[in-house]
């Protein structure tokens, strides 16, 4: 069984009365320790999938099964519940609490998955190392660079160990310098701790990072 199946997948909205059809018909799959980047113009669902993926929304029609589990089907209390267990996200803003140091706005992104405060202090630890910030630990988010509190970001996410990472631009506010830098990390993390990536961007560039490159346009998904 592969980590993520979408079978049929329809999702739309309604503005103004009028509805809108934004997926249609959808079909993926994806095994565990992939990376995945999808590409597709403004407007083209690449925001909407991600959300599906994470237990943020529910289809309209079809099925979506992340590890097993079938979460189109779930109520509110369960997709929350899926979501603090397997998933971690990391966006193009950093959504860093300023008043907390680097380590503890990843221990706290741990408290919705356990209450040991020592073990959640060591995990802490150990994804802020591999993400190269051992020493900026009890730094707080206005001491460190983009590339810094974007790294701080992804050990944040990761330090869940979640089956699955869904990264919306995640280097949309860096520099050539640093966009290289932080894909080539997630890259080894990506090998090193088998988790799949869904990577939703504009730029090209990052598709040299992939191990399959999807594109969607008109609700339509391409290279699936």
């Amino acid at each position: 069984m592969s980590l993520v199946e979408l079978d049929g997948v329809d999702k739309g909205y309604f503005s103004s009365g009028e509805a809108t059809e934004v997926l249609k018909g959808l079909d993926l799959r994806a095994e565990k320790g992939e990376m995945l980047v999808i590409m597709g113009p403004s407007g083209s669902g690449k925001t909407t999938l991600l959300n599906l993926l994470g237990g943020i929304d529910v289809p309209d029609g079809g099925r979506v099964l992340i590890d097993g589990e079938e979460i189109s089907s779930y109520s509110a209390s369960r997709l929350n519940d899926f979501r603090r267990r397997k998933v971690g996200f990391i966006f193009q803003f950093y959504n860093l609490i300023p008043t907390l140091n680097a380590k503890e706005n990843v221990e706290l992104s741990l408290e919705t998955v356990s209450r040991d405060r020592a073990a959640n202090s060591a995990r802490a630890e150990k994804y802020l190392e591999l993400v190269g910030l051992k020493d900026k630990m009890r730094n707080f988010p206005q001491e460190l660079s983009g590339g810094e509190q974007q790294r701080v970001a992804i050990a944040r996410a990761l330090a869940k160990e979640p089956v699955l990472v869904l990264a919306d631009e995640p280097t949309g506010n860096l520099d050539g310098r640093r966009e290289d830098s932080v894909m080539r990390m997630m890259k080894e993390l990506q090998e090193g701790l088998g988790m799949t990536f869904f990577i939703v961007t504009h730029n090209h560039n990052l598709k040299k990072y992939s191990d399959r490159v999807l594109e969607l346009d008109d609700g339509k998904l391409s290279g699936a």
